[in-house]
């Protein structure tokens, strides 16, 4: 049998103080912002009277949607190769040549697409450091990442599904 000692009363009221503020009140049980998929920043009325990104902003946003249009184009360069294998493995046996041969394109493919991988990954950093300056920035940024982010979600969707046709 187990024996447990009763925490001490000292004990339990620090613990309790901790989680108040100074004010005396507690903290908010509301979701934060990067709790949930909106933005963090509030788009203000600099947002709306931006109609173009500054200099530096464009030049990086258009290097990145570059990457990601060669990398989206090698993507679907391959597609229809690797759609096609996947469909002649489709029910082999795991280990077989038709098997590995699929699984080696399928990982062919992912790996052409990973500059538009890395470009959303990029745009997401070039948001928050353009949120750290003005939110009507980020605001265009956002919506010039938004086909990219478009076109890795199909891509990720028809690799899981071919994936899937190939067999684990």
């Amino acid at each position: 049998m187990l024996n447990f000692k009763p925490a001490s009363p000292l004990l339990l009221l620090l613990t309790l103080s901790a989680c108040g503020t100074k004010e005396g009140g507690f903290s908010s049980l509301e979701r934060r912002s990067y709790e949930a998929d909106a933005p963090i920043f509030a788009p203000t009325e600099s947002a709306a009277a931006l109609s173009v990104l500054p200099g530096e902003f464009a030049a990086k946003s258009d290097a990145l949607q570059a990457r990601h249009r060669t990398a989206h184009g090698a993507y679907q360069g391959a597609l229809a190769a690797v759609q096609a294998i996947a469909s002649q493995a489709a029910g082999s046996s795991p280990g077989s040549e038709a098997w590995v041969n699929a699984h080696l394109m399928l990982s062919r493919l992912d790996k052409t697409r990973a500059d538009s991988v890395a470009a959303v990954r990029d745009f997401d950093g070039l948001i928050a450091d353009a949120g750290a300056r003005d939110a009507g920035i980020a605001v265009l940024l956002t919506e010039v990442q938004r086909p990219v982010i478009e076109d890795v979600a199909r891509q990720n969707a028809e690799i899981a599904r071919l994936s899937n046709v190939i067999g684990e």
